[in-house]
């Protein structure tokens, strides 16, 4: 986190309390020495009661909520006393309650508190990545009793400029003894290559049988999806029966056939959904396995011949719905599944160099990469 982003969150937190354009005057060394000896006291505190420095905080900008309405409060008031304090702000309790569990001030019927105050604090360290203060808002602001001699009266004594001073220095005290906390992401996010592949590759060559690359979409999306099974698949314009195959591709876990896929790289609709899949549907019927059927879209009459058969239409559409979900890992498996489907199954070396060169436009760092370098150098 820079310290322009780390400035940024500070003034976003202070800008409540004192407003965007205020403009802060040089304080006396009488009020500067006051908010030196605030600083040291949370220092002294600060090992065992890390919650003391949000209460210094409280404190202040409590005062400084309440300066907005009684212009006493805005000058320094080096003589101010604690029962100055009580005396002039009322102490608002629950009701039935004998002492108040946490500091709320009413002046002029106007009511101000450091429970909400205490909850931006919190919130503040958060933003700053300093986890390490305690998130315990509840408890933190039920110790303000403790701490009424040694902050309360010293921040409400303080001027506007002296309580702007104060805060930047606290701030300053928690970003510099609170571990700030290393970002657990990237600071760069990693391409997500298969939505990438799935939204925008160009699917048909001239040097590539009409939908491989679809298929093998499909295929590396099974295989990251359900590693469980064992796929059984073959090039394009080969026949299922074969390989005593189903659809396009069937998936297997151990002798039993889990599921058969077929994937076509147009639309379906109710004048061709029967003869360009019919076959398939009848035979995943008849053998009463799972059956997928990956197409550009399918109307609704086509989409319920497969419905009626015990089979799912998963359109492109839906497809990429479902990608844009996985994890970069999940997704970096599919991208390698359909690299070797195109590599060692359709084997056209020409069409793993054009997936390889759309690669590299996304992820110049990925690591199929070596292999486009060797083919081009070699080329």
């Amino acid at each position: 986190m820079t310290q322009a982003e780390q400035q940024e969150v500070v003034d976003d937190f202070l800008e409540p309390y004192f407003g965007a354009e205020f403009s802060p005057v040089t304080i006396k060394p009488e009020e500067e020495a006051l908010t030196t000896s605030v600083v040291k006291f949370v220092q002294d505190k600060f090992s065992d009661a890390k919650y003391v420095l949000g209460l210094a905080l409280d404190f202040t900008l409590l005062a400084q909520k309440i300066s907005q309405s009684d212009p006493e409060a805005k000058p320094f008031r080096p003589a101010f006393t604690k029962d100055i304090l009580f005396a002039r702000y009322t102490l608002v309790t629950s009701r039935g309650a004998r002492q108040a569990n946490t500091l709320s001030l009413q002046f002029n019927r106007r009511k101000e508190g450091i429970r909400k105050i205490e909850e931006a604090v919190v919130d503040l360290f958060v933003g700053l990545l300093r986890p390490g203060y305690p998130s315990a808002y509840v408890y933190n602001t039920g110790q303000w009793q403790k701490f009424q001699d040694t902050l309360l009266v010293p921040c409400f004594s303080l001027s506007e400029s002296g309580r702007f001073s104060l805060c930047h220095k606290l701030i300053e005290f928690g970003k510099s003894n609170l571990k700030q906390s290393t970002p657990i992401g990237r600071a760069k996010p990693r391409a997500r290559l298969f939505e990438d592949i799935i939204r925008s590759y160009p699917r048909g060559h001239e040097t590539e049988n009409a939908g491989a690359v679809f298929q093998g979409m499909v295929a590396g999306f099974i295989k990251a999806d359900r590693p469980h099974l064992f796929l059984i698949v073959d090039k394009t314009r080969t026949g299922s029966a074969r390989q005593a195959r189903i659809g396009d591709l069937d998936g297997y876990h151990g002798l039993d056939l889990e599921m058969s896929v077929e994937v076509k790289d147009h639309p379906l609709t109710a004048d061709n959904v029967t003869r360009e899949i019919g076959e398939f549907l009848a035979k995943v019927k008849q053998n009463r396995v799972m059956g997928l059927v990956f197409c550009q879209a399918a109307d609704a009459s086509a989409a319920r011949t497969i419905r009626d058969a015990g089979a799912a239409s998963i359109t492109l559409e839906q497809f990429l719905g479902v990608v844009e979900t996985w994890d970069w890992r999940k997704q970096d498996a599919a991208v390698n599944g359909l690299l070797h489907y195109l590599a060692h199954v359709e084997q056209n070396p020409e069409a793993v160099e054009r997936l390889l060169a759309f690669i590299q436009t996304k992820d110049a760092s990925h690591d199929s990469l070596i292999f486009y370098k060797a083919a081009v150098s070699s080329s």
